[in-house]
């Protein structure tokens, strides 16, 4: 493919601190692009997975990639005038507004039922990073999501080894990461996207992650401790989606639901917020 020279470039601060982000323009075209660049090795071969993983990806709300140049690493992706879930935490905007808050996980909800499906995507997918800040809310669709970054995503029984052998001790990840993922068992990816959205869910109701601390605290508490629901907090949280919530937080895999019955739930309890 192609790729057309770029006139402007716009760098992109990331909370995450890898990988390079720019918004950029193409010489004859008005439209922006999402350019996601290599900082670091380990960039290299997770963009290029991104690249793999999105070529089979067709979903509305997942974040579509427009090209790969394979010899430089650069991944282009749809640009989206947006702000993510978790600056919507922090801003305190999904404690004031119930209703838009239960559509937005509503909306990440069945997008990440649909990729274990296989719907619009061309196999089955597990994310394995799902958190608040991959969720996008877009600035023209309030109560919609865009799910992004499918860097660490990889398709249902093809496990990368590039995956459980890269090491780094991110907070910001490790509060998503589900107990048999610590001793290295990456059997259940679909229950752990679910433990994920579980602790997102908790964190976007009560402003708080339910596992908190320094990253060997964080793994103890994922193992040996059950967090109080959002209604023990005092949130205004529907009794049935506080307990599909708890439930995703569940220690064994087995003991979870799947996102199709999360997404059920939410479905269902989506008509008391019209």
């Amino acid at each position: 493919m192609i790729i057309p020279p770029i006139h402007k470039r716009e760098p992109l601060p990331v909370d995450a601190g890898v990988s390079k982000l720019a918004r950029v323009e193409f010489a004859r075209n008005p439209h922006p692009a999402l350019l996601k660049e290599p900082k670091q090795f380990w960039d290299e071969i997770f963009i290029a997975n991104e690249a793999y993983i999105l070529d089979e990806v067709t979903h509305p709300r997942i974040r579509r990639k427009l090209a790969y140049d394979a010899a430089t690493h650069r991944l282009f992706l749809e640009y989206i005038e947006a702000e993510t879930l978790h600056d919507l935490v922090k801003a305190g905007i999904t404690l004031k507004d119930e209703g838009r808050t239960h559509k937005i996980l509503q909306s990440v909800a069945e997008t990440v039922a649909d990729m274990h499906a296989g719907i619009l995507c061309g196999r089955p997918i597990i994310h394995n990073d799902l958190k608040s800040m991959n969720v996008l809310v877009p600035i023209t669709a309030p109560h919609e999501s865009i799910l992004i970054d499918f860097s660490h995503s990889y398709f249902e029984g093809h496990l990368p080894p590039f995956i459980t052998d890269k090491k780094q001790e991110l907070i910001g990840t490790a509060k998503y990461v589900a107990p048999e993922k610590w001793d290295g068992d990456y059997a259940h990816g679909f229950k752990s996207d679910v433990f994920a959205f579980g602790v997102m869910a908790y964190y976007v109701y009560t402003g708080k992650h339910p596992f908190e601390g320094e990253v060997a605290q964080i793994e103890k508490q994922i193992r040996e401790m059950t967090p109080p629901s959002p209604i023990e907090l005092g949130n205004n949280v529907l009794r049935n989606t506080s307990v599909t919530l708890m439930s995703c937080l569940a220690k064994k895999p087995e003991r979870r639901p799947s996102m199709e019955t999360v997404a059920q739930c939410y479905a269902d309890a989506a008509s008391l917020f019209n």
